[in-house]
């Protein structure tokens, strides 16, 4: 058995106690899915982790603002009984005590307080965690409330920890970006926030000075704060490139604890509107979408006339750099991520109008290895979007993985299921499914009997899904996917 107290920040007396008896592995954080919620602005989504090793437990940080003992920062250390760890230097206060016989050393007035707590599967909205009302949506927060479904009754088991006032994050409710419509490009000056109220209000905050003495990579590994910064927009430090491409550049960002992509347009393209306006629909896309694999809007706003997109920073290597690493994956793994993949898709192409990524391919997925992500796979750039205001053909390096309409301003969600064949070609076999197209006598095409290995179930399954004809596809995501269990049962 492990008791959690949570101090009352002035008398360091228990106000809050959990009890847990067989979990093995104890979270603690701001995001919903902890076994211990803690709704503060220095607490990171994912905070600290308590492991059982044996008959003993330790700690794990996992925060950005780190989590001390004994005024020291760790990293993962034993639990003794009776340890106090703070969450970041100005957080919330937790005693840790091992054994049933520790219950007995808690007042008795903590009885009404005390929880047995267990992990539940339970859905919690942002109004049952916090009290704030659920409109507008609070999908742009560092939360992971997870897909819109309607909730459920928040169990008695986990709930709010009380958080001193001075660590509670504000309670006004977070504003939208502008809804503008994609199409009217000179809108842009009028869409973008640029008032910083407007902006994200959940953020981390780091309230203590480093030195930086012991130094790191790109963070210091003391505070985690950037070493070195490239440049300095608004509120954000921009720390490393980490993609460019004609029209735009993305960056890791840095803000108060949080790791971000800050997305812009090259110089060539910033005073061009129909390239604004291309970001501002990128923003709108994202805005709309609550899921806990698909990078969550941050900030939208403009300094000097130039847009800059912000979203969350979404972990793990692409699949194209854990292909370089890895190799080529067996057959059911291979599916698996396809099957996800789908998932993924039915979620988009469910929005009136359907959300098209258009952009499917082994860059804009990401292997998410980490224990607590919500799966394997989180769909990232949506950025398709602006190739298709400017009319623009499809961009290079994506031809294999892209239907004849790609670009097509009225394309149907079968242009994204297209993409799935030969990424399952990619997946099985590490190699550019570009080896695979060719005229064979019908136009060239995608031909699923060039793939090495496999069934002929499976065969039909991509080739059926690469059809240049979108009629000719399958009629949905989940559709797509029923076909490729059937074809992996045959095999």
């Amino acid at each position: 058995m492990i008791t959690l107290s949570l101090l009352h920040p002035l008398k360091q007396i228990p106000v809050q106690v959990w009890t847990f008896e067989n979990e093995s592995v104890i979270r603690i954080g701001r995001s919903t899915d902890n076994h211990v919620i803690l709704y503060s602005a220095v607490v990171s989504r994912h905070h600290v982790e308590l492991r059982r090793v044996g008959a003993n437990w330790e700690i794990l940080n996992l925060g950005t603002n780190g989590t001390y003992l004994d005024g020291k920062r760790i990293t993962q250390v034993p639990i003794l009984d009776g340890a106090v760890m703070r969450l970041a230097r100005s957080g919330p206060n937790i005693q840790i005590r091992i054994g049933t016989e520790s219950n007995k050393d808690l007042p008795n007035t903590m009885t009404g307080d005390r929880t047995i707590s267990q992990r539940t599967d339970s859905a919690f909205s942002d109004t049952e965690i916090t009290g704030r009302s659920s409109e507008p949506p609070s999908e742009f927060g560092d939360t992971e409330s997870g897909i819109d479904t309607p909730k459920k009754p928040v169990s008695p088991s986990v709930g709010m920890i009380p958080v001193p006032p001075h660590l509670q994050i504000p309670a006004e409710p977070i504003s939208d970006i502008p809804r503008t419509a994609p199409q009217a490009p000179n809108s842009f000056a009028k869409a973008i926030a640029t008032d910083p109220s407007n902006r994200l209000n959940e953020v981390e905050t780091f309230e203590a000075e480093c030195t930086h003495q012991r130094g790191g990579g790109l963070f210091c590994v003391d505070c985690g704060q950037p070493l070195q910064v490239l440049q300095i927009v608004g509120e954000y430090q921009l720390v490393k490139v980490l993609g460019e491409g004609e029209i735009g550049i993305t960056y890791l960002a840095w803000r108060n604890g949080q790791n971000l992509a800050l997305k812009t347009l090259n110089p060539d393209w910033v005073d061009n509107p129909k390239a604004q306006a291309a970001l501002e629909c990128e923003a709108e896309i994202l805005r709309q979408i609550n899921h806990p694999q698909i990078p969550r809007l941050v900030d939208f706003f403009a300094i000097a006339q130039r847009p800059y997109l912000v979203a969350e920073m979404m972990s793990g290597n692409t699949i194209a750099q854990q292909m370089m690493v890895e190799g080529p994956l067996q057959l059911t793994p291979a599916i698996n991520w396809i099957l996800e993949i789908c998932g993924l898709l039915d979620y988009l192409h469910a929005f009136t109008p359907p959300i098209l990524h258009r952009g499917i391919r082994p860059t804009s997925l990401i292997y998410q290895s980490t224990p607590f992500a919500a799966g394997e796979i989180a769909l990232v750039d949506f950025g398709a979007a602006k190739a298709v205001i400017l009319g623009q053909e499809t961009p290079a390096g994506s031809t294999g993985y892209s239907a004849p309409e790609q670009l097509n301003i009225d394309a149907t969600p079968a242009v994204d299921l297209y993409a799935l064949g030969p990424l399952l070609a990619f997946l099985l076999t590490g190699q550019n499914p570009i080896s695979f197209y060719g005229d064979r006598g019908e136009g060239y095409r995608f031909h699923a009997e060039s793939v090495p290995n496999i069934s002929p179930a499976l065969r039909a399954v991509m080739q059926k899904v690469t059809d240049p004809d979108p009629e000719q596809r399958y009629a949905s995501a989940s559709e797509l996917a029923e076909a490729l269990r059937q074809a992996q049962q045959q095999d």
